[in-house]
């Protein structure tokens, strides 16, 4: 499956009122009858990883099957309304990323959410340093890193990506990425907050790579099409 991830902010002399306003009412309707669309999620951005502002606003999730699935969305009006029409022109600063999803793991024995609850992840993404390759940093991403990440208490999902070049001919702005999903904010924090999370900050991984650019959001929501 593929993900294309977009994140944006607000211009510096605007409110959030007209682009979020755009965005709900007009944007996400047109983004769920795409051709092809699995899954879409609307992101809020909380902070960064030392508690400071968010290098974004909001951000949206769109899934596809496969390459030719999404290639077959951006092929369409609907499209071209989304990302050269109004909402584009309302906000500052939009980026795109397509990843493709690896693996999703979850941990066994979780038991389902608690109702009303608001997931809210973690996420990075990373280059390659100068002058190194793909397998030089894979190593201790996939071997250490991965596996720390795992054996958090109470991690409902772990989603390992690989940047796509897309559209076909545009190089990717990234190599990888992952999120660290948890049921909610109280989850989310007495984790990160904890010793739990310390052998994560000094197995390497962080070192080892180009970034990463990390960003700590809630999922507002996770919309499936009906079946």
């Amino acid at each position: 499956m593929l993900k294309l991830r977009a994140t944006w902010n607000i211009p510096g002399a605007a409110t959030p009122t007209e682009p979020d306003a755009e965005f709900s009412g007009v944007h996400v309707p047109l983004v769920r009858t795409l051709p092809g669309i699995r899954r879409h999620t609307v992101l809020t951005f909380l902070r960064d990883t030392a508690g400071g502002h968010p290098a974004w606003w909001r951000g949206e999730e769109l899934y596809f099957d496969d390459v030719a699935e999404l290639d077959a969305a951006a092929a369409t009006g609907t499209w071209t309304q989304l990302w050269q029409g109004r909402f584009t022109s309302l906000v500052a600063g939009l980026r795109r990323h397509v990843f493709d999803i690896v693996e999703e793991f979850e941990p066994a024995g979780r038991g389902a959410p608690a109702p009303g609850s608001t997931p809210t992840a973690l996420s990075g993404i990373w280059q390659v340093p100068a002058r190194l390759t793909p397998a030089d940093v894979e190593d201790v991403y996939l071997n250490v890193h991965v596996p720390g990440v795992r054996r958090l208490p109470r991690l409902r999902r772990h989603t390992v990506m690989r940047a796509v070049d897309w559209p076909a001919g545009v190089h990717a702005q990234a190599w990888r990425s992952a999120e660290i999903r948890f049921d909610s904010a109280e989850d989310f924090e007495a984790t990160f907050g904890s010793e739990d999370y310390a052998p994560i900050r000094r197995d390497g991984f962080t070192a080892s790579v180009a970034g990463p650019d990390v960003d700590i959001y809630r999922i507002d929501e996770e919309w499936t099409p009906a079946t």
